[in-house]
């Protein structure tokens, strides 16, 4: 599995996770993502230890539409640069073409087939 694939599957189906050592405008910080929102920016390695999230590796976080800096409250409208260094959109929450059936399609089948 493919670094990008491996971040990917970390992402729970319920929308609620943390981007972990997350850099944003002026710093790393862990960024609390939930209901499609941006909810909380703590500074990094203050999330949780064992909170369900995706550790960036200083990876970059910005808003999409370019205006100003991440922050709590804002729509979770991102690019993020994941763990192997390719940047994805998120949208409200969700990274595009990262849903757990594109991550499953990119490393092939799940049910012992080869198709």
């Amino acid at each position: 599995m493919n670094a990008p694939t491996c971040c990917l599957a970390r992402i729970p189906a319920n929308g609620k996770f943390w981007l972990k050592n997350a850099r944003v405008h002026d710093g790393l910080y862990d960024i609390r993502i939930e209901d499609g929102r941006v909810r909380a920016l703590v500074p990094a390695g203050e999330s949780p230890c064992c909170a369900p999230g995706l550790d960036l590796d200083g990876g970059d976080v910005r808003r999409m539409d370019g205006d100003g800096p991440v922050m709590a409250g804002d729509a979770a409208d991102l690019w993020v640069t994941l763990c192997g260094g390719r940047t994805v959109a998120m949208r409200a929450g969700r990274l595009e073409n990262g849903g757990r059936q594109d991550a499953a399609a990119m490393v092939g089948p799940t049910d012992g087939s080869n198709r």
